[in-house]
């Protein structure tokens, strides 16, 4: 993919194909409500209509549209709106496919950041190395966060008939 500092609107049109159900699963794990994330997945993409950004290769789009989501995510999550609100947990995403109900909802019970790596990593299928660029993380930190959401993960699904935790969920 050649450098563009201009955007046709079939351009758009493949980059919203392409990339809105990540961008969709990324915002709802994040701020835990579909409106917001509908929300926040539509500020993505005026900011990519408005900014231009020369994105040099896919991974470089895929890269900044994640981190574009996973700013505009941590600033809706310090607004006045977020403090007011309380989201509803029937309002989370339906299981991703092939994913059963009790594993997601294991996954939701992690903390927060261990969430997000867990999430990036086994959903999106993102590498170790991505995911510490995309969260200004050491790689070191994020194979520790995987390693202890590993841990607990194992212990919430033990009782449900899980076993075990494989090294790809």
């Amino acid at each position: 993919m050649e450098q563009k500092t201009y955007l046709d609107p079939r351009e758009i049109e493949r980059i919203v194909e392409t990339y809105s159900d990540m961008l969709l699963r990324i915002a709802i794990n994040r701020v835990q409500s579909i409106a917001e994330a509908e929300d926040i997945v539509q500020a993505v993409y005026l900011r990519l209509m408005t900014n231009r950004p020369r994105l040099q290769s896919t991974e470089h789009e895929r890269a900044w549209l994640i981190r574009t989501a996973i700013n505009l995510c941590l600033d809706y999550q310090k607004s006045a709106v977020r403090r007011t609100g309380v989201p509803l947990r029937e309002d989370m995403a339906a299981p991703i496919p092939g994913e059963t109900g009790e594993v997601l909802e294991a996954v939701w019970k992690l903390p927060e950041r261990d969430r997000y790596a867990v999430y990036l990593y086994y959903f999106e299928g993102l590498p170790v190395k991505a995911i510490a660029n995309l969260l200004n993380e050491q790689t070191g930190t994020i194979t520790s966060r995987l390693s202890r959401a590993r841990k607990k993960l194992k212990q919430l699904l033990k009782g449900d008939g899980y076993g075990t935790v494989s090294e790809r969920v």
